[in-house]
């Protein structure tokens, strides 16, 4: 049995004051995403979250201010035939914080999950669709 090649990433449902949740679109992709990323060797989901979302969009989140919602198993975005498995997290973002688009983000934009408009072109990344679905119906993560 061949088994396709899967991805592990740590993400971030990263909530405002209004209860907006940001998403990010990365360069030359199509696909929004939740702020996040790939670990390096030997670092733990968690400190990855952290540091993916103060690399991507300047944001310094306290590891106390990170909660663990769970691990899905979704397609990859960006990767054909490859298996997403993602630590997911939520935070809140710090009110005196400024947030903005750096690194490899070329965009990003602020949502209500049950409200969702997305610039023509674009679409949602498995992972995003699912978890601003299960928001949308009103799941408290």
């Amino acid at each position: 049995m061949h088994r396709n090649p899967s991805i592990s990433v740590a993400a971030v449902v990263l909530t405002n004051d209004t209860g907006e949740i940001a998403l990010v679109r990365k360069r030359n992709t199509a696909a929004w995403i939740f702020p996040g990323g790939k670990p390096e060797p030997g670092e733990a989901a968690r400190d990855a979250a952290v540091r993916e979302v103060r690399e991507e969009l300047g944001v310094l989140i306290s590891h106390d201010h990170l909660h663990h919602v769970g691990q899905y198993i979704t397609p990859a975005a960006n990767e054909t035939a490859t298996e997403l498995r993602s630590d997911v997290y939520r935070a809140h973002l710090p009110s005196n914080q400024d947030v903005r688009a750096q690194a490899e983000i070329a965009e990003l934009i602020w949502v209500q999950p049950a409200d969702l408009s997305q610039p023509r072109g674009y679409h949602l990344a498995p992972l995003s669709a699912q978890v601003l679905a299960e928001l949308a119906g009103g799941k408290v993560l």
